[in-house]
């Protein structure tokens, strides 16, 4: 299991989708909100 407790709101919000049977988002949304030169990346 991965230790989410240094995650922020919106990577919890995105983990969550991810997985959560019911819902369309997959490891590639997670890696969007963590890459850079995306236009859903969460970072600062």
């Amino acid at each position: 299991m991965i230790d989410t407790s240094d995650m922020s709101q919106e990577e919890l919000d995105v983990w969550s989708d991810i997985n959560n049977p019911n819902n369309d988002a997959d490891m590639d949304d997670w890696a969007d909100a963590h890459n850079p030169n995306n236009d859903s990346y969460l970072g600062d």
